[in-house]
């Protein structure tokens, strides 16, 4: 069926069709989605096709209202939607700043947590967790972190930061470490000398992911033995690909121009109002608590000044911390995806993350630091790249121990000492183990992509995890099963959409209830939830 649809003065073409969906046999339902492959063909060129859920909101609305509502998000988790988080502090409470706190006491004092991501995209809640080792409520903990993603290139991510995080101070101080680690983690473009060093550390990681005795040197906490060989040498090739020196082979800043094109289409030419009205109608307005907190912690998302989402926007440039030229592709940001092209399914390389949120909410929009949280005019006095700069810095000092950090601190600028040494070589860093006491006290474990429905099928991961982790993206894998692998008394953590811009505030809010759903049918009964995320634990049967 084809209808005329005015909708503000335009109009539409509609094609109207009905998806079989309850109580219709398997093969109806296979018949008609392979029918409509035929609808989609027929489309003039240029013209977009839009399938939704019922609209009497049949089935499982929610979630289908989030996933049909992720083209601003992207395929590509390159960063979370939710604050880092630290893990080992589980549900019992939430503090202000949406972190969680109050560790339950007979967690505290056990020997060993064994904690799963699922989806987490980047390594935020990694770090901040391992630096809490260093309290001395952890000091005897033994800390397990499996990771489970949905794509390879994600993995590489993880492998980049905890080996920049885990850096030795005589060869990279504090401050150039951070600033090093915000230009990889959120710009599209990056400066000659971070570029370097993604290179420099690419070759390494290509022997690290190739040979198993690397392994045992600069990152002993690190275990990719799970990993299938097919992926190995996918993360080889991936690396190979981050050393490629040829700018013409990944020309983010046409991407991410082809990606604002089709994401505003007619809207890009006046794209400086729909930036404006995303960061002050949707960002900020997400940005506050309950009005009980609200007075007690005023910003929030708000530290996300104008000038710098504007920028991010416009160019992918989220961290412009020194003075220089951002103007080489930050290589660690391309994926691969399969797009259809003459009815054949072609892999094409580009970029395919967030290009509404931002990279500013993992790390820049709470902080405990009251300096940072001073406002003038109603306004706040710093900005995210502040907050972001100041919480890593944070985080990373922890990674270090105390006397080493105390003695390292270098007297030059960072981009002086990058350049000073030639951004180092990997020989040299292979002839240095960097293996600390803090490294010895936690191990990272990388699981093949998307097995979480076979992990409850092997007995090593039977009743193991004592806290889970699911990203909002991921929520669709939280089934029965989980319960297998979930430790007595274990906790589960689900990120909800509120910083997921493209998503409506009242669609968000319908997510709750259906995860909570999910969760029950799981074992897990709600403890605290708020905006960002829901906290369970697991019952008693």
């Amino acid at each position: 069926m084809i209808m005329k649809l005015e909708i503000g003065g335009v109009m539409m073409d509609v094609v109207s069709a009905y998806a079989p969906q309850v109580g219709c046999a398997k093969g109806e339902k296979e018949d008609f989605w392979s029918e409509s492959d035929e609808v989609m063909n027929s489309l003039p060129k240029g013209q977009k096709v839009v399938i939704g859920a019922d609209w009497r909101q049949g089935g499982d609305g929610s979630v289908m209202a989030l996933h049909n509502s992720l083209e601003g998000a992207g395929s590509v988790t390159w960063w979370g939607f939710s604050p880092a988080l630290d893990l080992l502090v589980p549900p019992g409470n939430i503090s202000i700043g949406g972190s969680i706190r109050e560790i339950t006491e007979d967690k505290a004092l056990s020997q060993t947590i064994n904690i799963l991501l699922v989806g987490s995209g980047d390594s935020r809640h990694v770090l901040k967790t391992v630096a809490g080792l260093r309290q001395s409520s952890h000091s005897k903990t033994q800390l397990h972190v499996y990771i489970i993603e949905n794509n390879l290139e994600l993995i590489g991510r993880h492998l980049l930061f905890l080996t920049l995080a885990f850096e030795p101070p005589e060869r990279m101080g504090l401050q150039e470490k951070a600033e090093t680690f915000l230009e990889l983690f959120g710009n599209s473009l990056i400066r000659s000398p971070t570029a370097n060093y993604l290179q420099e550390v690419s070759h390494w990681l290509i022997q690290f992911v190739t040979e198993s005795d690397l392994q045992e040197g600069r990152l002993p906490s690190v275990d990719l033995s799970a990993l299938r060989f097919k992926e190995r040498d996918q993360l080889e090739g991936i690396f190979k690909f981050w050393c490629h020196p040829d700018p013409r082979s990944f020309q983010i800043h046409r991407m991410w121009d082809v990606r604002l094109r089709q994401y505003l289409d007619s809207r890009y030419d006046f794209r400086q109002g729909a930036f404006d009205w995303d960061l002050t109608m949707k960002l900020h307005q997400r940005g506050h608590l309950s009005p009980v907190l609200i007075a007690l912690h005023p910003q929030q998302a708000q530290m996300v000044s104008k000038a710098e989402y504007m920028r991010w926007r416009e160019t992918g440039v989220a961290f412009e911390l020194r003075e220089g030229l951002y103007d080489t592709a930050n290589r660690s940001l391309a994926s691969g995806l399969l797009l259809k092209r003459n009815g054949e399914r072609v892999p094409v390389r580009g970029y395919w993350g967030d290009i509404v949120s931002s990279p500013y909410i993992s790390f820049g929009i709470e902080t405990d630091n009251e300096n940072l949280k001073q406002t003038a005019n109603g306004l706040p006095t710093k900005t995210a790249q502040d907050v972001s700069l100041y919480n890593l810095q944070t985080i990373l000092k922890d990674l270090v121990p105390k006397k080493e950090a105390e003695e390292s601190e270098p007297s030059v600028s960072g981009e002086e000492a990058t350049q000073r040494d030639g951004g180092g070589s990997a020989a040299s860093l292979d002839s240095k183990n960097h293996s600390s006491s803090l490294q010895s006290q936690f191990s990272i474990h990388f699981l093949p992509l998307n097995c979480l429905d076979k992990l409850a099928e092997k007995n090593c991961y039977n009743q193991l995890f004592n806290i889970m982790y699911f990203s909002c993206s991921m929520i669709h894998q939280l089934k029965p099963a989980l319960r297998r692998t979930a430790a007595p008394g274990a906790s589960l953590i689900v990120e909800m959409a509120r910083y997921i811009l493209d998503v409506h505030k009242d669609q968000a809010a319908g997510l709750l209830p259906r995860v909570n759903e999910l969760a029950k049918e799981a074992g897990f009964t709600p403890t605290v939830n708020n905006e960002t995320i829901a906290c369970f634990e697991l019952r008693e049967p």
